[in-house]
């Protein structure tokens, strides 16, 4: 009669440390955000649709749609040779320019369009050490 208790205890504490585990593995999948550039997104563009993904490139020139009613961004992101559109709804950062190196935060649409949930801008200017002369 014991037995039979101890065995229904540890299967249901294998039961239970089993769904903890699987959970904590989908929510760190989940939670990972690969850095690529532009270039790279170019060549592994099947690979990474619908994946977390974080971008680093520069905001193309003229290409910057800012729609102030709706608090979307719409631009695109250049590399040295490709190119990708970005499509955005949040505040944007103060210091967000055309021609400015930012990093987005998203997910790749299977229509080739970055669909981000943050925008990041670098500031070149913090960085740069002072020159004296």
């Amino acid at each position: 009669m014991k037995t039979k208790a101890v065995v229904k205890i540890l299967i249901g504490i294998i039961v239970i440390v089993g769904g903890i585990t699987y959970l904590m593995v989908q929510v760190i999948q989940s939670s990972q955000a690969y850095y690529y550039s532009v270039d790279d997104i170019a060549v592994k563009n099947d690979e990474v649709k619908q994946h977390s993904l974080r971008l680093a490139g520069k905001v193309k020139p003229g290409s910057v749609e800012h729609n102030l009613q709706e608090i979307t961004l719409n631009f695109i992101l250049a590399g040295s040779k490709a190119e990708l559109p970005v499509k955005y709804k949040g505040a944007v950062p103060d210091n967000f320019t055309e021609g400015g190196e930012v990093v987005v935060q998203g997910r790749l649409t299977t229509t080739g369009i970055f669909q981000a949930n943050q925008v990041m801008t670098k500031c070149e200017s913090k960085y740069k050490a002072k020159v004296n002369k």
